[in-house]
C-alpha cells in the first residue's frame, strides 16, 4: 500500500537501488501496518520496511533483513512494540 507521501519519499531517495529494493517490499508485502503518529511498516519475506513520518533526514525509510522470514515476522511486531504504539495490522496489501 502507497499513498502519496510514501510515492513522494520514494521518488526523493537518491541511491535508485534503495527505491527498486523499497518499491519491491511495499508491492509484495504480506503485512502492513501504521500507527497514531502514521509511521508505516511493510513486512515481505524476511524484509521489515519503516517510513518514519517525523523524520528531519533526507531518507524516511529504514529497513531491516532477518536470516528467515518468521525472525522478520518477529521482527515486525518487536519493531512496531519498540515503537510503543498500537498499530492497525492488514493482511495481504
Amino acid at each position: 500500500m502507497k499513498d502519496n507521501n510514501t510515492e513522494k519519499s520514494l521518488k526523493n531517495l537518491t541511491v535508485k537501488d534503495n527505491e527498486n529494493v523499497y518499491r519491491n517490499i511495499i508491492d509484495n508485502c504480506s503485512m502492513y501496518a501504521v500507527n497514531p503518529n502514521m509511521d508505516k511498516f511493510w513486512l515481505m519475506d524476511n524484509w521489515v520496511l519503516a517510513e518514519w513520518n517525523d523524520c528531519q533526514h533526507s531518507n524516511p525509510f529504514e529497513s531491516w533483513k532477518f536470516s528467515t522470514a518468521e525472525e522478520a515476522k518477529e521482527g515486525f511486531y518487536e519493531i512496531m512494540d519498540s515503537a510503543d504504539f498500537l498499530s492497525n495490522t492488514h493482511q495481504g496489501e
